[in-house]
């Protein structure tokens, strides 16, 4: 199937993440051409080689370092994506979990980091980008959200309260720019595989620098991005493409009437028939 995306401009934010280098890899295999952000040219390496594995030319792609807390690396990477690339037409946010904390011990010196990162950074640059997509006349923007958005574990309150505003949010920009021929949507995760390099880091401010899941992940508890085979109905996790082309399908010219949604990959762990 042809899914309209031949040479789109795609912005995949925090690429570094498996979960968004698989998402990457999705697109440029439709055809999108990707402005690809990570905090390092450590990290940045790495999105290179899973590319590279994945047969995606390097001439289909470019990278921007940058640091998304910071307002002016946000201004430079959009200005960087059109420089090189003219336009932008999707945009694929990628937010994180946070390491576990208790409710009672939440202080704001931990709270207003969280929304720094996940909260603020994800509607700054879309602020950024819709113009674009106006002038575009088209856009897709695509959310990729750790599960604890819609769900509070033990110990992920501080990742539930940096998250589950995001939902409102995008909701409300979604109703906003339906007639703009832009939509907006959510994919909601619970369990994917990774065994790649850095997902396990943890960054400043306790962000965990990865929704994915891994072995070692498995054995602990308090965090949505910790789960095992036996949380699922299908009883397994899933593969970080399976994430992936789904964020291709929500981007292509074949969801045009999708819109305000919130898409639960989860392998039928959620249970509410009205959500």
């Amino acid at each position: 199937m042809d899914l309209g995306l031949q040479d789109t401009v795609a912005l995949v934010v925090d690429s570094h993440l498996g979960i968004a280098t698989a998402a990457a890899a999705s697109l440029a295999r439709e055809g999108a051409i990707l402005s690809l952000t990570a905090p390092d040219n450590y990290h940045m390496r790495h999105v290179e080689i899973e590319l590279a594995r994945s047969s995606i030319q390097q001439d289909r792609f470019r990278a921007v370092i940058a640091d998304l807390t910071r307002t002016r690396d946000i201004h430079r990477l959009v200005r960087e994506t059109l420089h090189r690339q003219n336009d932008i037409g999707v945009l694929v946010n990628t937010v994180q979990e946070l390491d576990p904390s208790s409710a009672v011990e939440l202080e704001e010196e931990n709270i207003e980091p969280a929304l720094a990162r996940n909260f603020f950074a994800a509607v700054q640059l879309t602020r950024e980008v819709v113009p674009h997509m106006k002038r575009l006349g088209m856009g897709r923007i695509i959310n990729l959200i750790p599960y604890s958005a819609i769900e509070v574990s033990s110990g992920g309150t501080l990742s539930s309260l940096s998250l589950a505003p995001l939902l409102a949010y995008f909701k409300g920009l979604a109703f906003d720019l339906a007639s703009e021929n832009i939509t907006v949507n959510n994919i909601i995760y619970f369990g994917v595989e990774s065994d790649e390099a850095g997902d396990n880091d943890t960054g400043s401010n306790g962000v965990h620098e990865g929704g994915d899941c891994t072995a070692e992940d498995t054995k602990d508890k308090g965090s949505h991005r910790k789960g095992s085979d036996d949380d699922t109905p299908m009883h397994r996790m899933a593969a970080p493409h399976e994430i992936g082309d789904v964020v291709a399908m929500v981007a292509s010219s074949k969801a045009s009437y999708l819109t305000g949604a919130n898409l639960i990959l989860d392998g039928g762990r959620h249970r509410q028939y009205y959500a």
